[in-house]
């Protein structure tokens, strides 16, 4: 994520699962803003996280865990020919099941520097050669592929039974993560697809994963289903970033930006007939904060709980936060102080509100600025999210507007944690979602 900044305004300048036991979920449909009345409630498996090492573990919960940038690169598990390292790997698979966490992606990506095809290319974001194709990989897609093949084969039958949710490379519409041609990274897409599933026919192949709300990354996912990619992929994953350029000090992402994101994407899908894939989005968050200052703690908690209510409405079965430790990307956790950030109760709080309960009006926002997701549950639930985006927060404030609601609801919840009983059938709305309850489950 670092350089995604750079590479994006640079570009687009140039440009002017039934239940947890089967998290695959159902088939998508051709509208990227589908009814879901009356579908099967919010599973745990929307809930996934990033984070970059095993010690301490996250104080959260959460139900899917991607590696990356943790230490199982291709390059870090396989440092010379028929040589292989697991040990940070299992540590990482035995840390996931001890917590309960299930739900491994392990993205398998960057070329180790005996393999590459250009071992001295210092473009590449983690070493020398390592965004390139390997070296018996032809431009063209011909050639052996027998240290990809090896590798795919290794780290599988290593795994297996233990990770079933593997990743295709990442980002590689970014240079600095992949350097190859379309047809190099389609025969390795081939090839992995073909091992996972001999090895264990239950795994799931996952896509590379690229955004698809600016320009360049449609261009990609163009190139790439052109040239047959999508055939094997039983997922189609995503990152779902959606702050377009330009990045300005006061210009602070918007969740619901993802609607349009998800949008492009589902276009060029049905292009290809692919929209019967389901959609993960493997890592996104409210991304750095260097550039448009979205540092208000309030309004980051905000941002993750609209996220997650938007990624339901959208029929995104799986979705990976990034990142629980990071620098300033997403970040939930305070290492200084040991302690969650507001986002970081946030995610648990998001959680209790949604999971177990169904979606029934998507994310709309009828009244301008008001937006609204609809929810019913078990024993007659009824519930509302609900929020104003034209109010904000800060230095530890966030202003209201008293906004009166359905009689049906009797109470609401606040991130919180807090539950408030309704009295004049008005609550305060503000930039934080609160949920309206019809009781209290």
């Amino acid at each position: 994520m670092k350089k995604r900044f750079f590479t994006a305004l640079i570009i687009a300048a140039l440009l002017v699962l039934t239940p947890a036991a089967t998290p695959l979920g159902v088939a998508q449909t051709d509208s990227s803003q589908r009814s879901t009345k009356h579908q099967r409630p919010v599973e745990p498996w929307l809930f996934g996280m990033s984070t970059h090492w095993f010690e301490p573990w996250p104080m959260l919960n959460f139900a899917g865990l991607r590696l990356w940038g943790t230490g199982t690169l291709w390059a870090e598990m396989n440092p010379s020919q028929g040589v292989y390292d697991w040990t940070t790997l299992d540590k990482w698979i035995a840390a996931s099941q001890n917590s309960g966490s299930h739900g491994i992606i392990l993205t398998l990506a960057m070329t180790p520097t005996w393999a590459s095809s250009n071992p001295t290319d210092q473009q590449c974001h983690y070493g020398p050669g390592e965004c390139d194709a390997p070296n018996d990989v032809n431009p063209d897609g011909t050639g052996t592929d027998q240290h990809w093949k090896d590798f795919v084969t290794a780290v599988a039958t290593h795994a297996n039974g233990q990770i079933r949710f593997w990743e295709l490379w990442n980002e590689p519409v970014n240079y600095y993560y992949w350097n190859g041609t379309f047809p190099q990274m389609v025969r390795m897409a081939k090839d992995a697809y073909t091992i996972v599933h001999r090895i264990n026919p239950n795994s799931l192949m996952l896509s590379p994963p690229n955004g698809a709300n600016l320009p360049y990354g449609q261009h990609w996912w163009e190139k790439y289903a052109a040239q047959g990619g999508l055939q094997y992929a039983d997922v189609i994953a995503f990152h779902g970033y959606s702050f377009p350029p330009p990045y300005t000090c006061g210009v602070y992402p918007q969740a619901s930006a993802i609607i349009g994101h998800v949008a492009n994407l589902r276009t060029i899908l049905a292009q290809y007939n692919a929209l019967d894939k389901p959609l993960w989005d493997t890592e996104a968050s409210w991304g750095g904060v260097t550039h448009d200052c979205f540092t208000d703690q309030d309004l980051q908690a905000a941002f993750l709980v609209e996220f997650y209510m938007f990624h339901r409405s959208l029929d995104i079965r799986h979705f990976y936060w990034f990142a629980y430790d990071d620098g300033d990307d997403g970040k939930l956790w305070d290492q200084g102080s040991g302690k969650l950030r507001k986002a970081g109760a946030a995610f648990n709080e998001v959680q209790k509100w949604m999971i177990g309960n169904a979606m029934t009006e998507n994310c709309s926002s009828g009244d301008k600025t008001i937006w609204t997701c609809g929810f019913k549950g078990p024993k007659g639930y009824v519930a509302q999210a609900i929020w104003d985006t034209a109010e904000t927060c800060k230095n530890g404030s966030c202003q209201t507007i008293q906004y009166p609601v359905d009689p049906k609801y009797t109470a609401y919840r606040t991130l919180d944690g807090d539950t408030i009983s309704i009295t004049n059938g008005k609550v305060p709305i503000g930039a934080k979602p609160i949920m309206l309850e019809n009781f209290i489950p």
